[in-house]
């Protein structure tokens, strides 16, 4: 059966900062001293009023209103930073019948309206109601999950609606919890945070939120956490665990100690009893007194327990109850995902406009598009000139560079936007005052603060924490462009290299549904497809198989000639490249809006770096602007 730690880590595997609440039966169990005083001196005073309240009710009042409290020192750092796996598995290994709290605001990208009342529902619902999106369960009313905003919001309450708002500063109880009353937090049938995305707050919305932020905002120095009682301890925001294991700890911490320090080695993925080992040396060798071995067995025992049952959740993250209501589909949901589910980046800049017009006016979400191509054809550079162009229209780029440097692909953006030739940069004939120039130039330092480039392995399982980063920032996630497609590992890589590569590209094409992302990988063609008078097409890829199925678009750079409709290497193919320039762009396969097959002409300039359009009339397939208006605006 699942419990509050397996759900609390799914949360902050989903990218939300969550933390421990104080729930009924805890506060049974360990009631801080202070708040039980407090208790004692509200019943003391009612007793004293000639017409008393029940003490029931007074009792309630304030176990509802602990109930919704952190359990957590210094929880407020978690609205700047996610916690660790290891810090949420000390929470709820110590209390795990703790409520659990999700931190609302930009962290999580979250906005939640908590509508307490039946005024409060109906004028929503007088104002438009709520489009479909997460929504939870309480036994007061309905909290509907938003996107956080755009602007900042405060968390606020309108007393006379009974709507509260949590937002920036604040948090919100998450199902299962139980409410002070009794009553658990539950989801609305499919509506989790687990099955469904929150919908983007409408024009009512905004105006709402905006409004209760003028009102709110003088009051907020008033907002203070220093009322909030205490009874899990939380590591600090710095890494203390080698100064936790050179010194050991204080009798009265050695528990907590223990939880974190155990917590964290399994996060390293060490062994179950070298973990024993270490942690029984430490605790003897460090500790005076040790903890009782027993006890520390527990602790190690039960982390072990909880490890291996959250490992198996994020093996089966991708499997979701499915009902045969959530397969039907309703006009106000096609409606809402319309607009919000259309993505196209425009990257033609000024080089590229007749190869975004063949492209059907830039790259779509949800498409994986393959680039392959012949020795020295230009395919890094195009990849590069596309993500500057992304970069330069204010999207950013998450961009893998694993054939060329870091270095090596800036000063191949330096190059063109410099007009300085590559050599230049190669040889480190630039002085520092000109290098300060370049960097200062307004293009150069638009595309330096949103294209974001990899050199280091990062296997493609982990690239969902990299991307989430993105969402949290920019409200977006990244166009992705990969160098090259075969470098890529994923965490359980396969000996078979077919089977290896289909792994690989079948979580790519997941990853731009999920995210609603072009992704563009750079590929290799068979040697084969190097001969000349070979001809070229979707098998002359390296993965031909799955890579045709996978892909929405796939494409090579080469220099053809056009013989009864086929693309036929020509026999000077390398001279042209190196003397001209000139390149063919041949789509093979254009599918899910992603344009339309044919040729693309291209011209490389290998001295500054740049890819254009090229035009030659005296070929019969040279590629033209058609006299129709465009539905799409290439340079928008």
């Amino acid at each position: 059966m699942i419990n509050n730690l397996d759900l609390a880590l799914k949360y902050l595997n989903q990218g939300y900062s969550v933390i421990a609440l104080y729930s009924p039966s805890m506060i049974k169990r360990i009631a801080p001293k202070k708040w039980v005083d407090d208790l004692q001196k509200a019943l003391a005073e009612n007793k004293a009023l000639p017409n008393p309240l029940p003490e029931e009710e007074i009792i309630k009042k304030r176990v509802v209103d602990k109930c919704k409290r952190p359990a957590v020192a210094g929880w407020t750092q978690f609205q700047k930073r996610l916690p660790t796996e290891a810090e949420v598995k000390g929470w709820f290994t110590q209390n795990p019948d703790a409520n659990i709290g999700i931190i609302t605001g930009k962290i999580s990208n979250l906005c939640v309206f908590d509508l307490d009342s039946d005024d409060a529902q109906k004028y929503a619902e007088e104002q438009g109601g709520f489009p479909l999106t997460v929504k939870a369960l309480s036994s007061k009313g309905p909290h509907y999950y938003m996107t956080y905003p755009d602007f900042e919001v405060r968390p606020s309450v309108n007393h006379q609606l009974k709507i509260d708002i949590r937002a920036e500063g604040g948090y919100i109880v998450a199902p299962p919890s139980i409410h002070g009353s009794g009553v658990a937090y539950t989801w609305d049938e499919d509506l989790s945070l687990f099955n469904f995305n929150t919908a983007a707050c409408t024009p009512w919305m905004i105006d709402f939120l905006k409004e209760v932020s003028k009102k709110d905002a003088p009051e907020k120095k008033k907002a203070s956490n220093k009322n909030n009682a205490v009874a899990i301890p939380v590591a600090p925001f710095k890494n203390d665990y080698a100064e936790l294991l050179k010194n050991g700890c204080s009798e009265g911490s050695r528990n907590d100690s223990s939880i974190r320090l155990v917590g964290h080695l399994f996060g390293k993925n060490l062994d179950a009893e070298e973990i024993w080992e270490l942690i029984k040396d430490w605790n003897h060798s460090k500790n005076t007194p040790p903890l009782d071995e027993t006890e520390l067995r527990d602790i190690v025992n039960s982390i072990k327990k909880h490890e291996n049952h959250s490992t198996k959740i994020k093996e089966k993250k991708q499997e979701k109850d499915i009902t045969i209501a959530s397969l039907l589909e309703n006009p106000d949901q096609i409606l809402a995902e319309y607009n919000e589910n259309y993505v196209r980046v425009p990257f033609a800049g000024n080089n590229l406009k007749a190869l975004e017009l063949k492209m059907n006016g830039g790259l779509v979400g949800g498409r994986l598009y393959i680039i392959g191509g012949i020795p020295s054809a230009g395919k890094t550079n195009l990849a590069n000139n596309m993500a500057d162009n992304v970069c330069l229209n204010g999207h950013p780029v998450l961009f893998f560079s694993f054939d060329d440097g870091k270095s090596e692909l800036r000063y191949r953006t330096w190059s063109r936007f410099s007009k300085t030739s590559i050599e230049a940069f190669n040889k480190k004939e630039l002085d520092k005052a000109s290098i300060r120039n370049i960097c200062d130039q307004s293009k150069i330092k638009k595309i330096m603060g949103l294209k974001y480039v990899v050199q280091e392995m990062i296997t493609v399982d982990k690239w969902d924490k990299l991307i989430g980063q993105f969402v949290h920032q920019y409200k977006r996630a990244p166009v992705i462009i990969i160098d090259y497609l075969r470098k890529l590992k994923t965490e359980k890589d396969s000996s078979d290299e077919r089977l290896r590569v289909d792994n690989v590209l079948n979580l790519l094409t997941d990853m731009a549904k999920k995210y609603n992302i072009p992704i563009v990988a750079i590929s290799e063609l068979a040697r084969d497809s190097y001969k000349v008078g070979q001809r070229l097409s979707m098998a002359s890829f390296k993965e031909t198989g799955s890579i045709e199925y996978q892909a929405s678009w796939l494409g090579i750079l080469s220099c053809v000639e056009e013989v009864n409709g086929q693309y036929i290497l020509k026999g000077d193919w390398e001279k042209i490249i190196e003397q001209d320039g000139n390149v063919d762009l041949i789509v093979f396969k254009a599918k899910r809006g992603t344009g339309s097959t044919g040729k693309i002409q291209l011209s490389m300039d290998k001295d500054r770096m740049l890819v254009k359009d090229r035009e030659d009339k005296t070929n019969i397939d040279t590629f033209t602007l058609p006299k129709s208006k465009s539905m799409f605006n290439p340079g928008s």
